[in-house]
């Protein structure tokens, strides 16, 4: 029989929102029997098993309770209802900070977190080169961490949490703090940490990073859970539940606000799947269409519209223009409303948000229309073997599937053959 590492029953967690009141206001408010003072469910009913030696994602929108159901079973926090049974040491690392002392050095909070695991300290000391070497802070591991940057103090805190081999490990989005390259590095830790046999509960707003670690999944909305299972059903559910018909599209509907002037207006822009239902979060496998609405008040000759795809820095990574085809096959514009779209294809973008700038002008003359970041959407990266043999994803903010052929070597004169003579 499969034992469980964690299981919880009809957890709740329940806060009481109001001012802060000195005793005159408290002892006016019990006679008047008026509370100004407000309940919020952070959990409510929540219960689930994992077994050991998975690893579980918990995934949700902010608010949906993830992280106060992380310190309920770190037993950061108590619940107001229910229980949860942890069976194993549990090394957990939550916000900034927590489980450190920040008046000692991170040589000294080392140990100390080894002893709160309940660990001897032969075992710390014989962990502890791998710790400091893992977290980057060798140079200042005698130093008190209150004067450690927030990065600083993640991966220390990372590799305390990883390295001390607790038999459960809580991760939160805190990995968010550290950069790309150690944020590769503490996933392909976790997923050594998950080929050991222990047990994982990750949470992510990284889809990517929680397809890749976890087997299965629980998703939390409003402090409830409302489904549990396979990851990869989890994770469709989650991007359907954030992807409203509003998301994905912005309109503007006062004709006097609309951007432009007495050439064109816009209207609308939207960005959709295939079948034309907006989203914000893209599968990189997918096609993602751009649409783009507006009244022509006036023809002109020189008249293009287009966009800009940009990163979340705001750099551009390529613009479109519809009179970049040929004219005998370029849309047709008529006076009044024209809708417009393209279609970036499947198989280009990295994993990022990207935004979408919208521009109309004539051509070398006026600017009509400028729409920075009129909308914004996320791309996961699905496509291509090579996505999946890095836990981190590959570098770039696009990742085409370029074809590869086999050629003739070049001879020593420095000749090459540019006839492919088998395919890849």
């Amino acid at each position: 029989m499969t034992e469980f590492a964690v299981h919880a029953e009809g957890l709740s967690k329940r806060y009481t929102i109001g001012q802060l009141e000195g005793g005159y206001g408290m002892a006016r408010r019990l006679v008047s029997r008026r509370d100004r003072r407000t309940e919020l469910w952070a959990l409510r009913d929540v219960s689930f098993e994992v077994q050991e030696g998975k690893a579980l994602a918990i995934v949700g929108r902010n608010g949906a309770g993830k992280s106060t159901l992380l310190k309920v079973l770190s037993r950061i926090t108590e619940p107001t209802s229910g229980y949860a049974d942890i069976r194993g040491r549990v090394g957990a690392l939550l916000e900034v900070g927590t489980g450190f002392h920040a008046e000692l050095t991170g040589r000294e909070n080392v140990f100390l977190n080894g002893g709160i695991l309940g660990m001897r300290k032969a075992e710390v000391t014989r962990k502890f080169d791998d710790i400091v070497d893992f977290s980057g802070v060798g140079r200042f591991i005698d130093t008190p961490v209150k004067r450690y940057s927030s990065g600083m103090y993640v991966r220390l805190a990372f590799a305390v949490a990883a390295f001390l081999e607790p038999e459960i490990l809580i991760v939160d989005e805190v990995l968010a703090v550290g950069d790309a390259e150690f944020q590769k590095r503490c996933l392909g830790r976790m997923s050594e940490v998950a080929r050991d046999g222990r047990t994982i509960l990750f949470v992510s707003h990284n889809m990517q990073a929680v397809r890749r670690l976890c087997q299965e999944a629980i998703l939390l909305e409003g402090g409830e859970l409302v489904q549990q299972g396979d990851v990869e059903d989890i994770v469709r559910s989650y991007l359907a539940s954030v992807d409203t018909s509003e998301l994905g599209r912005r309109r503007w509907e006062d004709p006097e606000i609309r951007p432009g002037n007495d050439v064109c207006r816009l209207v609308e822009a939207r960005v959709s799947d295939e079948l034309g239902e907006p989203a914000t979060t893209f599968l990189s496998s997918q096609p993602i269409v751009v649409t783009i609405e507006f009244d022509l008040l006036r023809t002109d000759p020189a008249f293009t519209a287009g966009l800009d795809l940009t990163t979340i820095d705001g750099s551009v990574v390529f613009r479109s223009s519809y009179t970049d085809a040929p004219e005998v096959s370029r849309p047709r514009l008529v006076l009044g409303r024209n809708a417009m779209r393209c279609t970036i294809p499947a198989g280009l973008l990295n994993s990022g948000r990207y935004g979408i700038n919208v521009h109309m002008q004539l051509h070398n003359s006026q600017l009509l229309v400028a729409e920075m970041g009129a909308l914004g959407f996320d791309v996961i990266a699905d496509h291509g073997e090579s996505l999946f043999l890095n836990s981190g994803g590959r570098p770039g903010v696009v990742a085409p599937i370029l074809a590869w052929n086999a050629v003739e070597p070049a001879n020593e004169g420095g000749e090459v053959s540019a006839i492919p003579l088998r395919s890849a």
